[in-house]
């Protein structure tokens, strides 16, 4: 009879038809807020897959360049933290001349650049979830530094 193999194929889209798969919430693992590959378009040069520091926790990542290692490896360091720490850091720049904090328009729902003779850093909140990251790479100018990390940032936001 042909109506049982017309009646499954019926009742399986119905059952499909009702699952409903739930959108994805925010990310909350380090190393899944930004690709290897938007980390080497940004950068350009090839880049490794994440790894969490350290490796039982996944609050902090950092994406090396590929076959690199040590202080030679350009590489990307991205955390969490906590909101607490996100108002002392955009505080930092009423502190010592040697810290610049930079307001950056148009990245989450607030950010900023830390500016040290050690590096940016650029922190963005969005909602109750704050993260903060680096790019690490002397051969480029804090100008070209910030530039890149908000192309990176903008990635980071709309996935928080």
């Amino acid at each position: 009879m042909r109506t049982k193999p017309l009646f499954a194929l019926l009742t399986g889209a119905l059952f499909l038809s009702g699952c409903h798969s739930t959108p994805p919430g925010p990310v909350t693992d380090a190393c899944s807020v930004l690709t290897p590959d938007e980390i080497s378009a940004v950068v350009r040069v090839p880049i490794d897959p994440g790894k969490h520091i350290p490796a039982s926790s996944t609050v902090m990542c950092a994406w090396l360049q590929s076959k690199t290692f040590g202080v030679n490896a350009e590489k990307v360091v991205l955390n969490f933290t906590s909101l607490d720490s996100f108002k002392k850091q955009k505080a930092a720049g009423s502190g010592p001349r040697r810290i610049t904090v930079t307001l950056v328009s148009g990245i989450g729902d607030e950010a900023f650049y830390v500016i040290t003779p050690f590096g940016t850093s650029l922190y963005v909140r969005k909602g109750n979830t704050a993260i903060s990251f680096t790019i690490r790479d002397k051969a480029f100018s804090t100008n070209q530094l910030m530039a890149k990390e908000k192309t990176l940032g903008l990635e980071a936001a709309a996935r928080l």
